[in-house]
C-alpha cells in the first residue's frame, strides 16, 4: 500500500511543479497595437482592437466568434485583429482608458484605421450616455455593431455583413426557447 502512495505521489509531482510555473509574459500593449497597425497599414487594412481580461466569460464569446470560418474569412479580408489582455500585457489598462470614452468593463473593441484613427467602438450612444456592449448580445447591440461595421469598412458589402452578423447570432450563448 504504502508503494502505491509512494508511486501515485511521484507520478503527479511533475505535474503539480507545472502548474507552478509562470505564464510566459506577454509583450506590452503598446506594441501589440503598433505591430498590429503596422500590419494593417501594409496589407491596406483596418484593426480591429479588443480589450479584454482572463476571467471575462464575454470576451471569450467574442474570441470564439472572430475564430469561425466564415467571419474570419470575411472580416479578415478588411481587419487585422489585435488583442490586449487589460491584465496580462503591460500598460493594457492605460491602453484601454485610452480608447474607453466610459468605463464599461470588458470586452471593449474599437475599430481603427491604419493609422490609427478611431472609426468606431463598441459604445453605442444611450440617452446621452455612451455605453458598452461588449459582446453583441441583445438585437440593439448587434445593431450598433453592424453600424460600426459599415462605417468602418465601407467595401463589406450587404451579403458578407449579413453574414457575419448571423453569425454573432450563431455565436453568442444560447438562448432560453419559451
Amino acid at each position: 500500500m504504502i508503494r502505491l502512495l509512494l508511486v501515485s505521489a511521484l507520478t503527479l509531482l511533475p505535474a503539480a511543479a507545472r502548474a507552478d510555473e509562470p505564464k510566459p509574459k506577454l509583450p506590452p500593449a503598446t506594441a501589440v497595437l503598433a505591430e498590429g497597425l503596422s500590419a494593417a497599414k501594409k496589407d491596406g487594412k483596418a484593426v480591429f482592437l479588443a480589450f479584454g481580461s482572463p476571467a471575462c466569460g464575454w470576451c471569450k464569446y467574442l474570441d470564439k466568434y472572430h475564430a469561425r470560418p466564415a467571419v474570419a474569412k470575411t472580416l479578415g479580408k478588411h481587419l487585422v485583429f489585435v488583442k490586449v489582455d487589460v491584465i496580462e500585457n503591460e500598460g493594457g489598462q492605460k491602453l484601454y482608458e485610452k480608447y474607453a470614452p466610459e468605463p464599461g468593463g470588458v470586452p471593449v473593441w474599437v475599430v481603427l484605421s491604419a493609422e490609427g484613427k478611431v472609426l468606431g467602438d463598441s459604445f453605442a450612444d444611450k440617452n446621452g450616455k455612451k455605453d458598452n456592449v461588449g459582446f453583441p448580445y441583445e438585437p440593439n447591440e448587434v445593431a450598433h455593431y453592424e453600424k460600426v461595421l459599415r462605417a468602418a469598412l465601407p467595401k463589406l458589402t450587404d451579403a458578407e455583413v449579413a453574414e457575419v452578423v448571423k453569425e454573432l447570432k450563431d455565436a453568442g450563448p444560447k438562448r432560453d426557447k419559451k
